[in-house]
């Protein structure tokens, strides 16, 4: 219907017939099925936007499609809105005031266009905006790269931070650690060489001695099991004191 609509306007008007991605939207508007569900889809703004900067490249006043493209938004594009018939009017008669009074050019992204509407190489400016789309894209990329090149260049020497800042993370799994060997029952002499053997350091950057585990432990409020000396507790119970005679 609305499509029939477009090109009874279109004929009267001896314009030319709209795009493939086009005809796809007024026919269809957005075809869910065809994004994932963690992919981003476009609203019913970005659509309205679309299409009248579409009719304002085909050469059409504002004043010649504005009923035709309202009546549309509300009859097909409601359907992924909230907003109520009368507010969807408003807002799609702000979008096409601001595409004829501002200077934004007409941009499709040929297949990569975010409605993901049918696209054709057939189009007639097919070539014109995969270039557009291309620079873009290039412009994008020098943008991206020139943002991490200034990120490496302001990013911190880790040799002049701070001593505790430098083993900050290393020292937190080191610490980690030592939680976990002491309720395993090793002893503080088994963990300084277990954790010198992975390379870990204190927060001041020293290797780890049965000391600094020792004081680690009680900051922590953690108790190291200790173990059983066997035979010991045996002979002091068996052990019979000497009598005198």
């Amino acid at each position: 219907m609305h499509l029939q609509k477009l090109m009874d306007i279109i004929e009267n008007g001896n314009k030319s017939e709209p795009f493939i991605c086009i005809k796809d939207l007024v026919e269809n508007g957005l075809s869910l099925e065809r994004f994932a569900d963690d992919s981003y889809r476009p609203n019913r703004q970005e659509i309205s936007l679309f299409l009248a900067s579409w009719c304002k490249l085909a050469g059409f006043e504002a004043e010649t499609y504005r009923d035709w493209l309202t009546n549309y938004s509300v009859d097909v594009l409601s359907k992924i809105s909230s907003s109520s018939a009368s507010k969807i009017r408003h807002s799609t008669k702000s979008a096409i005031n601001y595409i004829h009074r501002s200077d934004i050019p007409f941009s499709c992204n040929c297949e990569s266009n975010i409605f993901k509407a049918s696209c054709s190489s057939n189009c007639p400016v097919y070539d014109e905006m995969k270039d557009v789309y291309l620079r873009k894209l290039e412009a994008k990329q020098k943008e991206m790269e020139e943002y991490l090149r200034k990120e490496e260049e302001n990013k911190p020497d880790p040799e002049s931070l701070p001593v505790f800042q430098r083993y900050k993370k290393q020292y937190e799994e080191a610490v980690a650690l030592i939680k976990q060997y002491l309720e395993s029952g090793h002893t503080k002499k088994k963990i300084s060489i277990l954790l010198n053997e992975k390379g870990y350091k204190t927060s001041t950057g020293y290797e780890w001695k049965p000391g600094i585990i020792s004081r680690t432990a009680i900051d922590k409020g953690w108790t190291p099991k200790r173990k059983k000396r066997k035979g010991k507790k045996a002979a002091s119970v068996n052990s019979t004191p000497p009598t005198n005679k």
